[in-house]
């Protein structure tokens, strides 16, 4: 058994709002919140490629999680290109990694797949994804926070599908049993989704859509059982 530290690299790809700079952590330490509770081995260490951080070596860590972000994958952003070449090496070198939203989409850019701007548009609020958890798991109905109008439409062949529903038929996927990642945002608590509705509702979101999404607040995101199966995930691979 090893009872050292698991060392976790938290990527930031993307930054909070500015106006909710003051009331919320940044994105890394955001997660490291949400999934520390279930991984008390764990020690987070948050990476900014998004602000000019030098990306670690491969070896440096025992696990990597990719954020959300404001960008799209299609962006012609100096850091891209990197990143998806250090999925590359980190999957080539056995490393467990979970993707986030942009962490989602950026993987599946990297590792044969495609995302790109929706036209269903807008996915905001608490949506409910068909998942499989397991191998032996049939599949079951989980409420997950969304906030994305990008998507992954396609997967290589050799990936799993393993999550997802009419809107984001392509929502959670593992790759080479060694990436997993999710389109939804288990990380954010409700009072974080309800700040962007304001902020962006009406603005950058349509009326309707934030409107729906605010009464889907109703139903409460199963953010402790992401969190449960992710931390299994991370053990399971741990070198």
């Amino acid at each position: 058994m090893n009872n050292k530290p698991m060392k976790i690299a938290v990527f930031e790809l993307g930054e909070i709002p500015e106006e909710l700079n003051e009331k919320y952590p940044y994105y890394p330490k955001m997660i490291a919140q949400w999934l520390s509770p279930f991984m008390p081995e764990a020690v987070f260490t948050g990476v900014s490629p998004v602000t000019g951080e030098v990306l670690p070596p491969v070896q440096a860590f025992d696990g990597y999680i990719y954020s959300g972000s404001r960008h799209g994958v299609y962006d012609e952003l100096h850091w891209i290109e990197p990143l998806e070449d250090f999925i590359r090496r980190a999957t080539a070198a056995g490393k467990p990694q979970f993707g986030i939203c942009f962490g989602h989409q950026i993987a599946a850019e990297a590792l044969g797949g495609k995302a790109l701007k929706s036209d269903q548009g807008w996915g905001i609020g608490v949506h409910t994804y068909h998942m499989r958890l397991g191998t032996n798991d049939a599949g079951r109905q989980v409420p997950v926070m969304v906030m994305h109008q990008d998507q992954v439409i396609a997967v290589p062949d050799t990936a799993k599908i393993i999550g997802g529903n009419e809107f984001c038929p392509i929502g959670a996927v593992r790759y080479d049993d060694i990436v997993l990642t999710v389109q939804f945002h288990p990380e954010f608590s409700e009072e974080y989704m309800i700040d962007l509705l304001d902020l962006r509702g009406g603005v950058l979101f349509p009326v309707d859509r934030t409107e729906a999404a605010r009464r889907s607040l109703a139903q409460q995101a199963d953010s402790k059982l992401i969190a449960d199966w992710a931390a299994e995930f991370f053990r399971v691979h741990r070198q």
